[in-house]
């Protein structure tokens, strides 16, 4: 079909701007109230309040709380219930008893039951209606005329917009009577939410909201990892993985060893152990959740890994720095739920595992391994992003060409190959890209080669509409150990 289609293979030998959207988080999991069926992009902690909620035991609360207090920018996340799910509605009456319009839930869950309707007396005439989440009054409208002004003051309300909506039952054209400020019923949460709710969830992070890293955290096991896996691979991400809280060190150096030999292994990497971060204050926590009796809350690591990467984008302006080392150092993570050792650190590094460490006082992710026993080509999870980077990057760019004339001489093929450019000189000169320079010094390629010619489009697959370009890069590695000997010499022996 028409379009762009952009794939990737491995190459060696020599070949020849940063957004911060590379740097963005998809999330999976629970939250107390929000949409199901399509994710949300948050900018801030406070937009994940207002459409998701408050903490709730094992909710992904905590883990966009610390993605944001980290130093993270922009995280999608996406909701996830069990089958049976319901959403809450409340009818209203007019006088005479007779229904007159419904106010549903944006959403299902249980959640419902902490919205409540007032309709009250208007002030000169008509009607007023008031809602309330947690009790606490969201919005109190204007003097209302009828209910289909009730229905487009409050379905485009700022205030209550993304939780309710407003519709006309037909039976009374009449207006509501006044109520007392009453519940929504009938909502709930449906059964236990499974590992394949939560791998389904990963679906709605679509291609159209190009590259990034991708976790459902709190969850783990095998169909996580693979879940996370395949649409990493196949949406260009790279997943972020963590291990069962409590895990040993043994214990995660095993599960990960099932991934080594994987062919979509370079999307993975994975991060021991669990962290600790403040619990939340009672004024956080949802109706009908018990305090969590102690200051802090233990979570697993992928939201502090996503930030560390976030930071680590917005400085290179491009994801091939790694998200570790200082860098990386802890803002609000109190504490490591497990002590790492500089050897058990060493030895989950050999096992592909990346660490969080203490180095002095500061808590690090102390790793920037990808799962991939390939280590020639993939060691570092920063060259998988990086490709994952450039797919997204030269189909954005190729777009504008698609469906344009194939000229004889070529023009078609040189505003192609100089827009490839245009994108990669950029990265190369930040460092994305490892250029390569003779013995005096001469430069050999920049770290990409950009090909669209007529040795790989003859005439006959021009024909057919399809226009061809190869493009080489030699992505940058990772200084992940530094070692320095220091000599000593005597008095009377020179210095070298």
């Amino acid at each position: 079909m028409p379009g762009v289609n952009v794939t990737t293979a491995v190459r060696t030998g020599p070949v020849g701007t940063g957004d911060i959207v590379a740097g963005q988080v998809f999330m999976a999991g629970e939250a107390e109230r929000g949409s199901i069926t399509a994710p949300t992009l948050l900018r801030s902690f406070s937009d994940y309040t207002t459409y998701y909620g408050n903490y709730q035991t094992g909710n992904l609360y905590a883990h966009v709380k610390t993605y944001f207090d980290e130093g993270g920018t922009r995280c999608y996340v996406q909701r996830v219930l069990g089958s049976g799910s319901a959403t809450g509605a409340i009818t209203l009456n007019d006088s005479s008893a007779s229904a007159t319009m419904v106010v549903t839930a944006k959403n299902p869950g249980a959640w419902a039951a902490n919205l409540d309707v007032e309709v009250a007396a208007a002030d000169v005439s008509g009607f007023k209606i008031k809602i309330y989440l947690d009790d606490v009054l969201l919005t109190t409208t204007r003097d209302l005329t009828s209910v289909a002004d009730a229905i487009d003051v409050l379905n485009v309300s700022p205030d209550v917009g993304h939780l309710i909506v407003v519709s006309d039952d037909s039976t009374s054209s009449a207006n509501p009577a006044t109520l007392a400020a009453t519940a929504l019923s009938g909502g709930s949460d449906g059964s236990a939410v499974s590992d394949a709710n939560r791998v389904t969830g990963l679906s709605l992070f679509g291609e159209n909201l190009k590259s990034g890293a991708v976790c459902i955290p709190g969850a783990n096991g095998s169909t996580i990892w693979n879940g996370l896996r395949d649409h990493a691979e196949a949406y260009n991400r790279v997943a972020l993985c963590g291990f069962a809280s409590g895990d040993a060190a043994s214990t995660a150096k095993t599960n990960a060893s099932a991934y080594y030999t994987d062919a979509k292994a370079s999307y993975m990497a994975f991060y021991w152990p669990h962290i600790k971060v403040d619990a939340p204050a009672a004024s956080e926590l949802a109706t009908g959740t018990s305090s969590t009796g102690s200051a802090t809350v233990t979570i697993s690591p992928e939201s502090y890994a996503a930030a560390a990467r976030t930071r680590a984008v917005q400085v290179a302006t491009g994801p091939w720095r790694a998200g570790a080392g200082l860098i990386s150092a802890a803002r609000t993570v109190t504490d490591l739920a497990q002590e790492v050792s500089p050897t058990a650190g060493d030895l989950l590094d050999d096992a592909r595992v990346n660490a969080l460490r203490k180095i002095g006082n500061s808590i690090r992710v102390y790793g920037a391994r990808s799962i991939s026993n390939d280590e020639a080509n993939w060691r570092y999870i920063t060259q998988r992003d990086t490709i994952n980077y450039l797919v997204y990057g030269v189909q954005d760019r190729m777009e504008q060409y698609v469906f344009s004339t194939i000229d004889s001489r070529g023009n078609l093929f040189g505003r192609i190959r100089a827009s490839i450019k245009g994108f990669l000189d950029p990265i190369r000169v930040a460092g994305g890209l490892y250029e390569a320079y003779d013995d005096d010094n001469r430069l050999i390629d920049p770290g990409y080669s950009v090909v669209v010619d007529s040795t790989i489009n003859p005439a006959s697959q021009l024909a057919g509409g399809l226009v061809k370009a190869q493009v080489g890069v030699r992505v940058s590695g990772v200084a992940d150990l530094i070692q320095v000997t220091i000599s000593k010499s005597n008095l009377t022996t020179p210095v070298i």
